[in-house]
This record gives structure tokens, C-alpha cells and sequence, in this order.
């Protein structure tokens, strides 16, 4: 900046709040991409006040929510920043929520979480009964009075930071200078930047439960047992067998709270397969959630296939009727909820449940930017540089994004990471699963360490740190912290210029890094090659490494233009 970087010669004087070019509701299926004009006339805004306010609401069944590892912040997967006048790249954020996923844990205390379950949607825990973005679990009122209705979703108002070197930095950044700022921000795909999350781990395919007792697949025996359709509204039942009792664990008692441990919703199409796992077939759509004599779920739902047609017979006629006996798999599936589902053969209001796909809209999005006046005398002087063939420069911190798609599953891998940088800080580099990256129903920011037996940087001819870094504990059962590996973490996390306050769950929050140099000065990375070696042991997962660089940014504003360096 121009003169002096301290922010106490500017004065505050008013908020301004500047809306989006298009003020409609977005969304992540085909308004993905909120673009913002940042006009020339703010003259300087201080970054840090800088926030974008909206309401977020969600769709769809199972209490979907943003990933609990970045909040909000999940939601956007880049951000890019241009001159007011659209022809230069200031800044680049790729996988922007990837990165803050990584180093969100590591900076909070317990006053931070709470400030960013408060305002940057912060899942604080996995307990259906403590949820942000839905109402009220509510409670079983008898045998006589069933749950009918999924829990309502709230409009959640958001007031949140934006983590950008130039719209979230420490240093009044001069809009005058460079005729305004346009700003794009990408929603990602809602199967990665959200969480569908059920407590017993139902995740896509057959990951099941067990019925408690038989079902007929032909006329006869008791009420509750016969499953041949006499009329389209009819209903039958499925009882979920006890943890206790079931074969895989993954059974379902009758809580305080219905949805406690029930992976199930109102409005899911729910499955059934016998016990090898054939002979698969649609039950039908859920209605309702009661409990029999001991306790356990008792799941009502209208059958999908036609009047007169028995369980095993396919919504379009075809298939034999089959009998289930005691233990038969029931299930629901993950892409019924991601994409909504056309059902047959059911009332309207079923038909409406179970159409609905899984999304979440945001509304009323505003950017909030502080507007301060600097002295007439640093005005004049800086668009005096500004006006020169000289300029005027301005450095802020941002960070590069590198991808490598990791085939080799095992042994000694080598991973070229072609930064340029001139003035880098910190390196972090993420595994992650290829395969976590497409379903909601998985951790797709999740560092995963997957057999990895030691890890090294090379720089040139140099090794570093001068010898590997062993990481054999974090593959151990229950997976172990190396103090080593936590050291050059910590390192390259403060030496980025974040506070590191947490280093709890560090397995959890698998992550590799370096710091480029001490004391925040920088190392000159573009003379040589840099890459990362990783050998493992025993790795069953194909992984995408996503190597972040954080460095310093130079823009320079002249008579000639506006050029990055």
C-alpha cells in the first residue's frame, strides 16, 4: 500500500451493503454462480468488516446440512476476483472450501465455535436433537398417535466472513484504484459440500437393516402381515430389528426423540432384499413411524406396485411373489434422496414426498463492506503513483491450488507440484478419497491416511525436512498422533498466519504441510522443481492430492494498467 499499512489513519464512516448482479435465489443445480460489481465510487473498504449476509434453507429428506468441517464456507468452491473492468485475474481461490475445511479445527477454541455455530453454520455435533437448520425432534405420543411428518427445515439467517486475501485481508484495499472489484463465487455440488447424515452410517447401496419378523409375499396370515394390495392407499408395516438383536449392529430402537438413530424419513422409498442380498424389490413409500409391544420401529408405507399385486411384483407388473423371512435386508438408497424419485402407484401426497431431491436455496444475499475515508493527502499521493509509469503496488496473501490424481495405491510415490511462487509461505497437501467426492453421504473433505507409512518434501536436490516423516501411527487401530508430523503441521499452519488453537482429533483432521521459512519471511520457489514423496503400506483407496501454496501477490496499478506479478 501506498505510504503506510496502518489501518488507524483511515476512518470508518458507513456500511455499505452492495447485492449480487442477479438477485434471484441460488441454488446448486442451475444458479450456481453469484456474480458481484464492487463499484470504483466505495473509494477504500477495510476487508476485515467485510461479510456476506443471506438466508439458507434446505430440501429434501434425512436433515442434509453443510459440512461440518467448514460450515457455510462448504458451500463455495471458488472464488475468483477481477479489476473492475473484467481483463485481470487479481485472485483465485480453487477448492476454496476444501482449504478452509483443513484449517477451520485447528484455529478454534470453544469461543470461536460457538461464534461460528452462531453465525457460519457450524454443525456443532452429529446429534440429530441439536440442529441448526431444523426444527424440533419432538417426542412418541403412544401407539395411538404416530410420527407422520418429517422435522420442519428453518430459514437460517447467515452472516458470514469471506477468507480472500484481498476481500478478507488485514490491509484497506483501494476499489478507486482498480475501477471497481467483480467477484464470482461457484456453489459446489451438493453432494460434496453437504452432509446427509444418519446416525447408524445408512450410506449407499446396501448398507442395511433387518426386519424383525417375516413378510408374506402372498395372501394370508395375520393384518399385519400380508402384503397383497387390495387398494391404492393401502398400508403395511416393517419392524426394524433391535441393535441388540441384529446381526450387523445396525438395528433401531424407539428413543426419546423418533429420529435419534433412525436412519429413516418420511417420504424415503424403502427397500427390501432377501438375507444373500437378492431378490431386491420396492416396498414402497413411508407414511409414518409408530413402535410395536417392545419397543422397536415399526415403518408404515404404501406399497408402489399396482392394486392387486403382491410384495416381490414390480411397480410395472413384472417379478413373482416372494416371501421375506425374519432378518431380510430393508434399506433405503442415497441417490433417492440426492435426486427425488417418481413413484407409481400411490397417492398424491406420496408421489409429492418422495419427488422431492435434496438441495438448499439461498436468499436475500447481500455483501456487507465497511467504507472508510483515508487522509485527502494519501489519496492524492497514491493516485499520483497510480497515474505514473511506475504504479502502484499492492501484496496480500493468497494461496494456489495443485491437483494430482495419486493411481499407484502402494509403495514410494512422487508427486510433482509445479509452483512458480517467488514468495511462498506454506505448503498444505490433502489425500482424498476419489471415491468420497460424488456421495453426500460421505466425508468428502476428509483427509484420509490410508495406509501411509512416511512422507518428504524434495525441493531441488534438497530433501525436507532432511528425513522422512513417519506417519505408521496414524494407520494403527485406533489411529495414534506422531508429535513430528503434528511439529511441521503446526509449522506450516502459523507460518500461513493462522493461530493454531486446536490440535485435538488430528487424525481426524489428517493433513500434510511445510513451512517454506520462518519468522513469516518467504522462500523463492520457482528456480527449482518441488515435489512430495508418500510411500504407502497396505492402501486400498485411489486418492486426489490437492497441494495448497500460500504466497505473497503482488498487484501493480499503473498508468499502463493493471498487472499482476
Amino acid at each position: 500500500m501506498y505510504k503506510s499499512n496502518d489501518n488507524s489513519m483511515f476512518v470508518p464512516t458507513k456500511t455499505i451493503s452492495i447485492k449480487p448482479e442477479a438477485q434471484i435465489d441460488y441454488n446448486p443445480k442451475n444458479q450456481n454462480n453469484i456474480r458481484w460489481l464492487i463499484p470504483q465510487h466505495i473509494g477504500f473498504f477495510d476487508p476485515r468488516q467485510t461479510q456476506m449476509k443471506y438466508d439458507l434453507s434446505f430440501t429434501g429428506r434425512g436433515l442434509s446440512r453443510p459440512s461440518h468441517r467448514a460450515g457455510v464456507h462448504s458451500l463455495m468452491r471458488d472464488i475468483r476476483i477481477m479489476d473492475g473492468t473484467g481483463s485481470t485475474e487479481l485472485e483465485s481461490l480453487q477448492d476454496y472450501n476444501v482449504l478452509t475445511a483443513q484449517w477451520w479445527g485447528y484455529t478454534q477454541n470453544e469461543s470461536i465455535a460457538h461464534k461460528r455455530d452462531m453465525f457460519e453454520g457450524r454443525s456443532a455435533n452429529q446429534n440429530v436433537d441439536n440442529q441448526l437448520f431444523y426444527g424440533p425432534a419432538g417426542e412418541w405420543k403412544g401407539a395411538s398417535a404416530p410420527i407422520t411428518a418429517s422435522r420442519a427445515a428453518k430459514t437460517v439467517e447467515i452472516t458470514q466472513p469471506i477468507y480472500s486475501g484481498i476481500l478478507g485481508g488485514d490491509r484497506v484495499f483501494p476499489v478507486v484504484a482498480t475501477q471497481g472489484l467483480r467477484v464470482q463465487m461457484t456453489l459446489d455440488n451438493m453432494t460434496r459440500s453437504l452432509e446427509n447424515p444418519t446416525n447408524l452410517g445408512l450410506k449407499q447401496g446396501l448398507n442395511d437393516l433387518e426386519s424383525k419378523v417375516a413378510i408374506q409375499g402372498i395372501a394370508g396370515g395375520t393384518a399385519l402381515l400380508r402384503q397383497e394390495k387390495t387398494a391404492i392407499g393401502d398400508e403395511f408395516s416393517v419392524i426394524i430389528e433391535a441393535p441388540a438383536q441384529a446381526s450387523n449392529g445396525r438395528g433401531v430402537n424407539r428413543n426419546a426423540a423418533p429420529f435419534n438413530n433412525n436412519p429413516l424419513d418420511i417420504g424415503d422409498l424403502l427397500y427390501i432384499a432377501l438375507t444373500d442380498r437378492s431378490e431386491e424389490t420396492q416396498l414402497g413409500v413411508i407414511t409414518s413411524f409408530n413402535h410395536d409391544g417392545d419397543g422397536d420401529l415399526e415403518v408404515k408405507y404404501i406399497p408402489t406396485r399396482a392394486v392387486g399385486d403382491a410384495i416381490g411384483i414390480a411397480p410395472d407388473g413384472s417379478g413373482t411373489a416372494v416371501d421375506y423371512p425374519a432378518q431380510s435386508r430393508v434399506y433405503i438408497k442415497q441417490a433417492d434422496r440426492t435426486n427425488g424419485v417418481v413413484v407409481i402407484n400411490v397417492p398424491a401426497a406420496q408421489i409429492t414426498a418422495a419427488a422431492v431431491p435434496i438441495s438448499y436455496s439461498i436468499q436475500n444475499i447481500e455483501m456487507l463492506m465497511l467504507q472508510v475515508q483515508p487522509p485527502q493527502q494519501y489519496i492524492q499521493g497514491m493516485m499520483k503513483q497510480v497515474s505514473s509509469d511506475k504504479g502502484l503496488s499492492m501484496d496480500f496473501r493468497t494461496w494456489t491450488l495443485y491437483r494430482f490424481n495419486l493411481s499407484t495405491k502402494n509403495g514410494l510415490t512422487n508427486q510433482l507440484i509445479p509452483a512458480v511462487q517467488t514468495r511462498a509461505y506454506s505448503i498444505l497437501s490433502l489425500p482424498l478419497n476419489i471415491a468420497n467426492q460424488s456421495s453426500i453421504a460421505l466425508d468428502s473433505f476428509k483427509g484420509e491416511t490410508d495406509g501411509c507409512q512416511n512422507y518428504q518434501y524434495v525441493y531441488g536436490g534438497s530433501l525436507i525436512p532432511d528425513r522422512p516423516i513417519d506417519l505408521v501411527r496414524y494407520t494403527q487401530t485406533p489411529s495414534r498422533t506422531d508429535a513430528l508430523h503434528v511439529v511441521e503441521l503446526e509449522k506450516s499452519l502459523i507460518n500461513a498466519g493462522y493461530g493454531v488453537r486446536n490440535l485435538l482429533r488430528v487424525p481426524d483432521r489428517f493433513l500434510l504441510g511445510r513451512a517454506f521459512s520462518k519468522y513469516g519471511q518467504v522462500m523463492n520457489l520457482n528456480p527449482q522443481d518441488l515435489s512430495l514423496r508418500v510411500e504407502y503400506e497396505g492402501a486400498t483407496q485411489e486418492k486426489l492430492f490437492e497441494h495448497f501454496v500460500q504466497s505473497l501477490r503482488r498487484v501493480n496499478i499503473s498508468s499502463r494498467g493493471v498487472v499482476v506479478m
